[in-house]
């Protein structure tokens, strides 16, 4: 006896649920701010260094 069962159409589309999905894109957003902010901690600290020493002048 043959199975003669057709096989299910695959869909196209991600089943996640928006939670999910919101949570992976804050998720990610995060990761970037923080690989930010040392750089602007360094930006800020290198214009003070400079505006000191422009003022010693």
């Amino acid at each position: 006896m043959s199975d003669e069962r057709s096989a299910r159409p695959s869909t196209p589309h991600m089943h996640t649920r928006p939670a999910t999905l919101l949570t992976a894109i804050g998720l990610c957003l995060l990761i970037m701010l923080i690989q930010l902010v040392p750089d602007l901690q360094g930006a800020t600290s290198r214009l003070a260094a400079i505006s000191t020493v422009g003022a010693a002048r």
